[in-house]
């Protein structure tokens, strides 16, 4: 029985031909995305909950591989960032926060162990800040503290 030199490469060349047609899936990125039981794109929302336009909220996020820039967000206004994550290296975002007189520095925002598991659903996470601190959602209703001024 002849050697055939190219049945060790089959389940390779499969493998690689599922990774590309999961790669041009096209994902919307509206609030409700569709149940995916693997997600690979995430989507981050951070939303000036502050009560009135007297003093604006200061923030600016980056990546190890991405600075995504200063940005200045009046009331009810809402910063976005979509990504890909990282298969071989986390994908950790962090951003800083700055109201008046109150600061918070280096903010996980998204990180490769927690969010792929608790926005997974929704492929969106939700980060509000309020007089009294930050909170989060996946779903951009229920919301959970997870850090004070």
């Amino acid at each position: 029985m002849p050697y055939n030199k190219f049945r060790t490469l089959t389940p390779l060349l499969c493998m690689l031909m599922l990774a590309s047609c999961i790669s041009q899936t096209p994902v919307s990125y509206a609030k409700s995305v569709d149940n995916l039981v693997i997600r690979f794109r995430y989507k981050v929302h951070i939303i000036n909950g502050l009560p009135d336009n007297a003093k604006p909220l200061e923030l600016s996020c980056h990546s190890n591989d991405d600075d995504l820039g200063h940005h200045t967000l009046w009331k009810d206004q809402e910063f976005q960032f979509k990504f890909g994550i990282h298969f071989w290296k986390k994908t950790h975002f962090v951003c800083n926060f700055s109201w008046g007189s109150k600061s918070l520095n280096d903010i996980t925002v998204f990180v490769n162990e927690v969010e792929t598991r608790t926005c997974r659903e929704t492929g969106n996470c939700f980060w509000k800040v309020e007089t009294d601190g930050i909170y989060f959602s996946n779903n951009d209703q229920n919301w959970e503290k997870r850090f004070n001024w």
